[in-house]
């Protein structure tokens, strides 16, 4: 629904352009109250014979910013129809002689990714660097700026902003620009320079919503709980703001994102409610690839939720994994695809079965790590197929005997080809790791040769040694000394 907010002596007027086109007024409805005005129709304002159109600060369009034109019929038509979504129409009633024209122009070259020209934009340099930015930045141009061009434009867009909504509403598109080159520090300090001239509601919720953009990928281990609980209440309030406009796939994105603090916070009950919440969203909006990305986070939480003492949400989480993959192909998606198959050849790994099932788990098992490390080679992704080469390795040694092959001669290879990647220098915990691992697979494999046992000792003795030189964490320094401890008794046998 489009809104036209106007006065009551130019009402009628409004309503006689409205009502020359036929059941336009079944999609919209002119207003002379701010009360009556819906939070989530578009909206247009017509008032000293000028023709406004409000910021959008909900991208529900491309944040084109029109400037007040002069009133008339047919420029008003044509702002209806954009908003509505049909271009096309919105043409018929103007020409290039309309002050409206070119800037309609450009919105929907921006809309539907045509290219935009030199000469547009060299009608921009006079009219908005705003939209100058915004062409540079998110149009298919005929010749490109480079990144520090375009935060130079940005930057002096914010020192011409003639009003503060509109510094603002540059500033959001700046900080996305920040945010898109993974700057989220200069992000986060620029939203917090301005957040205190925010004035209405929907300044507020944008300027809160993009500082959980720039604090989200900031999150490190271990965590900071107080962090994570400032992070959630701007989500839980950003939520809420956009549920009270009927925006819900905007509260659904970030309902996932919600989700994941809280599951983060290890309140795997409200996790669970929120993700719930978002899947309920998508589904409604028919959406299949947001509700794959609800389904994603839902099955990690239930996978994390079983690992933290509630195995019984193992097999739902099998499940909701598998729900996924209806969405993320190895076609369409091959690295969420290898990501899920990682996360089900750990949960294969890890869930308690009888022995009589055990054998096709673990052939589930291996087919999905297979799966993953088909996607993460070493020579495109070293650091991920190390930890997925690790984990298969680790998963391997709790493998029933094979008939066909060794298992554990298979997972030494694997931890091998791991420690190839995790050099000492670049990766020393996850070295750390990945040799505390081995030493426990030493331990299964059988000598057959004094000669072997002797070598192996040494070996092994060596890797425990490395470890401690490796890492200053105490649990794992123990570890590697509580594995030289039982060498020691075994080199009483090989002295």
């Amino acid at each position: 629904m489009i809104t036209i907010l106007t006065t009551t002596n130019f009402e009628n007027q409004i309503q006689q352009v409205v009502s020359s086109i036929d059941r336009l007024n079944e999609l919209v409805i002119v207003v002379t109250e701010t009360d009556t005005v819906n939070f989530d129709d578009k909206k247009i304002i017509v008032k000293n014979n000028l023709i406004q159109t409000q910021l959008d600060w909900n991208d529900t369009e491309p944040p084109y910013i029109f400037p007040n034109i002069p009133f008339s019929s047919e420029d008003l038509l044509a702002l209806i129809f954009y908003k509505l979504g049909n271009h096309q129409k919105a043409f018929q009633f103007i020409s290039e002689k309309n002050k409206i024209y070119h800037h309609l122009l450009i919105a929907t070259h921006l809309q539907f990714g045509y290219t935009i020209t030199n000469e547009q934009i060299n009608f921009l340099k006079k009219t908005s660097l705003h939209n100058l930015a915004i062409a540079y930045n998110f149009g298919d141009l005929e010749t490109k700026v480079d990144k520090t061009t375009l935060q130079n434009i940005f930057e002096e867009a914010l020192k011409n902003a003639q009003t503060n909504s509109l510094k603002l509403f540059s500033t959001k598109h700046y900080v996305n620009l920040l945010l898109d080159n993974g700057l989220y520090k200069d992000a986060e300090k620029l939203i917090n320079s301005v957040k205190s001239k925010a004035n209405s509601n929907e300044e507020k919720n944008a300027l809160n919503h993009l500082l959980v953009n720039a604090l989200m990928p900031q999150i490190t281990v271990p965590y900071d709980i107080e962090n994570l609980k400032s992070i959630l209440n701007l989500q839980l309030n950003s939520i809420s703001y956009y549920q009270s406009i009927n925006l819900t796939v905007n509260a659904g994105l970030l309902l996932i994102d919600a989700s994941e603090i809280a599951s983060y916070l290890k309140d795997y009950i409200q996790a669970k409610d929120l993700i719930n919440k978002a899947i309920l969203y998508f589904k409604e909006a028919e959406i299949p690839e947001f509700l794959g990305e609800a389904t994603l986070q839902k099955a990690i939480l239930l996978y994390t939720w079983s690992k933290n003492g509630n195995p019984q949400y193992y097999k739902p989480a099998i499940n909701t994994f598998q729900n996924a993959l209806k969405v993320f192909k190895r076609d369409t998606h091959p690295q969420k695809f290898a990501n899920i198959h990682h996360n089900l050849a750990l949960i294969y790994s890890e869930i308690q079965v009888s022995e009589k099932e055990k054998a096709i788990w673990t052939a589930f098992c291996a087919s999905s790590f297979k799966e993953a490390l088909e996607f993460y080679n070493k020579e495109q992704f070293p650091y991920e197929n190390a930890m997925i080469s690790h984990n298969y390795a680790t998963a391997l040694m709790g493998f029933p005997e094979a008939k066909l092959h060794n298992n554990l001669k298979k997972a030494f290879d694997l931890f091998e080809q791991a420690l190839n990647i995790r050099t000492s220098k670049e990766y020393p915990f996850e070295r750390a790791l990945t040799l505390l691992n081995q030493l426990e697979l030493y331990w299964l494999i059988h000598n057959e040769t004094e000669k072997d046992e002797v070598k192996n000792y040494e070996i092994m003795l060596q890797k425990a040694n490395e470890v401690i030189k490796l890492v200053t964490d105490n649990e794992l320094i123990e570890k590697a000394n509580n594995h030289k401890k039982e060498l020691k008794k075994l080199n009483i046998f090989i002295d």
